[in-house]
């Protein structure tokens, strides 16, 4: 082990070098078809990160929302729980597991293009960075200055595209997993229906009048509340429902002028408190949204249903729709909210073959807790590898970005000068951005 600085260890060794060279010989034809893709990708990697960084500007200082991670955060265990982040768990065991396979991925393929192009590969290793766990390929540096600008790029950003190929293996990987060890059994993630209301058509909360309720501080309003779902009628003689999930709009509203609020709607599934996956309706077993649509439209207002949740059976009678009267359907009152883009994506990569809402049961009994633990380490491995992916290509000197994007001007300007002080330029910019970035969000906690 030599200590490169007081904070830097690395472990050199020639573990690897033979399987490098192999792979280098063995598959060079698939090496010279994917270079100019590995380089395309790295400047799509870049633009990626670079509009990436930009949009994070503009939701530091436009958003009205905290979040609760910050701008900049290090990929260590147990991140999510140190910020209550919706995320899985981030142990230590799956800490090593991912940082392993990126790590070897990443500087595998810069060994390989190294080799195909001549380079010879000095020792292979691992490094500590303070408590940061790093594996590297060292090539013959002098041999890679002399390669032309085209192989450098390809070698640089064969790092960064292999994680990308990699995490779409693992996203196939994951689809197998799901279809093996996991079926359909049911619907979930529904909320009770919700309705806008405006504050001036308020006529009683509970026992109280609006202006009585109001006159309640947070803790006041939030004990009277206190876990039941209190009625609210309106002046026309609607009712809906508060409970602990909306009354903190009440406590807000002299601060933020505001002049509506959202509540539950009166409705059948809120008065059950119906909770858990939905699995059948009338002993009819109901696996996606579409089935549970198809299944509520054939009852009628005032039919009482049976349901079955993972939690309980419910014996519920149905209300005709409160806000659309013309509908002659039986109303139970549950929806689904749409997801955005992003959840989509964490949904599609989460659960693949099941649909955003689908309950997943496993095929094996007694085999929860470990297909689970295999589920988060998949998604951790895809979300890292992309991650590392695209943040490795961001031109900064310290990552692989930086000497691309050099080599990027170098080969524009023909002036090593003139593309070292744009290189030196986009550096500073983004540290300060980042700076920048953490100052604000300290400041805003």
């Amino acid at each position: 082990m030599k200590r490169e600085s007081k904070v830097f260890l690395l472990y050199r060794t020639k573990t690897g070098i033979k399987a490098i060279n192999w792979f280098s010989k063995k598959f060079s034809w698939l090496l010279d078809i994917l270079s100019p893709v590995s380089i395309t990708y790295g400047f799509v990697a870049m633009f990626a990160m670079i509009y990436l960084l930009i949009q994070s500007i503009i939701l530091m200082f436009n958003s009205t929302i905290i979040t609760k991670a910050p701008p900049l955060m290090p990929l260590i265990p147990y991140m999510p729980q140190m910020f209550d982040l919706p995320l899985p768990p981030f142990y230590f065991t799956t800490w090593l597991i991912v940082i392993a396979v990126i790590a070897i991925v990443h500087e595998f393929a810069h060994g390989v293009y190294a080799t195909r192009y001549g380079i010879k590969i000095k020792s292979t290793g691992f490094g500590f960075l303070g408590p940061f766990l790093a594996a590297f390929v060292e090539p013959d540096e002098k041999s890679m200055a002399r390669k032309s600008k085209k192989k450098q790029m390809t070698i640089i950003s064969a790092g960064s595209f292999s994680n990308f190929i990699f995490a779409i293996i693992f996203i196939l990987l994951l689809q197998l997993f799901f279809v093996g060890f996991y079926e359909k059994a049911g619907v979930d993630g529904y909320v009770y229906s919700l309705e806008k209301l405006n504050i001036p058509d308020i006529d009683k909360i509970g026992p109280y009048s609006y202006s009585e309720f109001m006159q309640f501080n947070q803790t006041e309003m939030t004990d009277f509340v206190d876990g039941y779902n209190i009625l609210v009628f309106t002046k026309n003689s609607k009712q809906y429902m508060l409970n602990d999930q909306t009354v903190f709009q009440f406590s807000s509203i002299k601060e933020n002028k505001t002049t509506s609020i959202i509540l539950f709607n009166d409705a059948p599934a809120i008065r059950a408190n119906l909770s858990g996956p939905i699995q059948s309706i009338n002993g009819v077993s109901v696996n996606s949204i579409e089935d549970l649509n198809k299944e509520l439209s054939s009852f009628k207002p005032l039919e009482i249903i049976q349901i079955k949740t993972l939690d309980k059976n419910y014996s519920i009678q149905l209300s005709e729709n409160p806000v659309n009267s013309s509908d002659k359907k039986g109303f139970l009152g549950i929806g689904f909210v749409k997801l955005t883009k992003t959840q989509m994506f964490f949904s599609s990569v989460a659960s693949p073959f099941l649909s955003p809402f689908s309950y997943a049961k496993e095929k094996i009994p007694g085999s929860k807790d470990i297909l689970l633990f295999t589920r988060e380490i998949f998604f951790w491995l895809i979300i890292v590898l992309i991650s590392v992916s695209l943040m490795n290509m961001l031109p900064l000197g310290i990552l692989d970005g930086g000497r691309f994007i050099f080599l990027t001007f170098f080969g524009l300007t023909k002036s090593k000068k003139i593309a070292e002080k744009i290189y030196g330029f986009l550096s500073m910019l983004i540290l300060l951005i980042f700076l920048g970035l953490m100052i604000v969000w300290v400041f805003r906690l």
